[in-house]
């Protein structure tokens, strides 16, 4: 039986030479021994940092916690969940409507939902994130409105004097927002300025401002708040999310809308 020094480093290659996802059950068959062992083996490479712990395996990080990953990644980080919650959020948007997405990846799962539906929606759509507009471009019933602003590489979002000056003059209905974290004491939060600015402005002019996060956020904290919990109208996530924090937040007058597993 192989040492656990030498699985951790055996991990490490195969997410390496991959570059995506791996599941426990089937580091369990490579390695030849139990899932348990296996997921043992992935909660202390997350506890050095050169993991990131996803839904029934992990994928390789480079950057630290307090660092942002690629879209690319973040897309593959709790997928299920995301395309679960952005469905529930699209059956919150009615014909006629003007929305917000931002750049976030669960707001691009709203997006994806929307399509669905599309031909009977006649609705309009303002985003932030280049990859939600490329996305939804060409789709038959949603009319994309692309904020202009400075193009962040890494998220693909639109940020800067020129995004806000242009958002200004929206009206914007419903706002559909993600965050790098949630807590009750802090609100939700981010770790980049620039995308705080706009959102803490996003907030301010929105008629609704609806939260899209999956429940690995709650409890997390990035560098600064954008939202308090009561300038929250609506959290959408999914069933791990934390009962006491949700409960919390319910008290506050926050509906938190939950997505569950399809039977």
């Amino acid at each position: 039986m192989t040492s656990m020094d030498e699985r951790l480093a055996e991990i490490l290659h195969i997410l390496d030479r991959r570059q995506e996802r791996v599941d426990v059950r089937e580091l369990s068959e490579i390695m030849g021994v139990s899932t348990v062992t296996i997921r043992n083996d992935l909660n202390t490479l997350a506890r050095e940092g050169k993991i990131l712990r996803v839904h029934g395996g992990a994928v390789r990080v480079e950057p630290s916690k307090t660092e942002e990953y690629t879209f690319k990644t973040r897309q593959r980080l709790c997928a299920d969940e995301k395309y679960r919650i952005g469905s529930l959020a699209a059956s919150l948007v009615n014909p006629m409507d003007f929305i917000l997405l931002d750049s976030s990846t669960t707001a691009l799962a709203v997006g994806r939902a929307l399509q669905d539906r599309s031909s009977e929606m006649d609705i309009t759509v303002v985003t932030t994130g280049i990859w939600t507009a490329v996305e939804l471009m060409g789709t038959r019933g949603i009319n994309v409105v692309v904020a202009g602003g400075n193009l962040r590489s890494v998220t693909g979002s639109l940020v800067g004097p020129l995004a806000r000056d242009f958002l200004k003059k929206i009206n914007i209905r419903r706002a559909f927002l993600g965050a790098w974290g949630i807590t009750l004491e802090e609100g939700v939060t981010d770790i980049n300025l620039l995308e705080v600015e706009l959102k803490q402005m996003i907030v301010e002019l929105a008629e609704e401002v609806i939260m899209v996060l999956d429940s690995s956020k709650f409890g997390e904290t990035g560098m600064v708040s954008f939202a308090a919990i009561n300038q929250i109208d609506c959290v959408i996530t999914d069933e791990k999310a934390p009962a006491d924090i949700v409960e919390a937040m319910r008290g506050q007058g926050v509906r938190v809308m939950i997505a569950k597993n399809a039977p």
